[in-house]
């Protein structure tokens, strides 16, 4: 005798169907989102800081710059010590060309300025370094006498102190470089 196959219903609970949730769906989409929150603050971060490092760069370079224009004047201004001095000054004073304010291009000047770099020349034995704000060893004496105590210096100088000062502002707040140069009469 023949027995026929058996044959066994078979019930499909929904969850075993392929897909997915609801639930599953909306936290993969939140994963998803922290992910995407979090590349755009980091790519924010990251701009800010390759500006700040690019203003840096210029602001390093105008430093230098300046720096060594001031050494050119002081080699080429006059030999006479009554002249050399004040030569430096028509150059770089108020009143000069280029002047002690200067702009430099691709940077904002702090608040309140309409200037970036400031080129300061010490032609004061007495002051001191508080006074100026740096530590150059002032008072000195700049005009070979012997002594630190001389105000103006201007007729007879053989060393001026020159205060390169660049200030600028971005995104990051307010920033500032300062460089020290000393011009020799020789």
């Amino acid at each position: 005798m023949k027995t026929r196959p058996t044959v066994t219903a078979r019930i499909c609970h929904p969850a075993s169907q392929g897909g997915f949730t609801l639930l599953e769906v909306l936290i993969t989409v939140a994963v998803l989102m922290v992910g995407l929150l979090a590349m755009t603050s980091t790519s924010v971060v990251v701009n800010s800081l390759r500006r700040s490092a690019s203003d840096r760069s210029r602001a390093h370079a105008a430093v230098q710059a300046i720096s060594q224009d001031l050494l050119s004047v002081a080699r080429v201004s006059s030999e006479d010590p009554a002249l050399w001095a004040g030569e430096i000054l028509e150059t770089y004073g108020p009143d000069g060309s280029p002047g002690n304010e200067l702009p430099i291009t691709g940077l904002e000047p702090w608040a309140g300025s309409n200037h970036i770099a400031t080129v300061t020349i010490i032609t004061d034995e007495t002051v001191t370094d508080a006074a100026i704000g740096t530590d150059i060893g002032m008072p000195r004496d700049l005009d070979g006498d012997g002594l630190a105590s001389n105000s103006n210096v201007t007729g007879n100088a053989s060393l001026l102190p020159a205060i390169v000062d660049v200030r600028w502002r971005h995104s990051g707040g307010e920033f500032e470089l300062r460089q020290v140069v000393y011009l020799l009469r020789f």
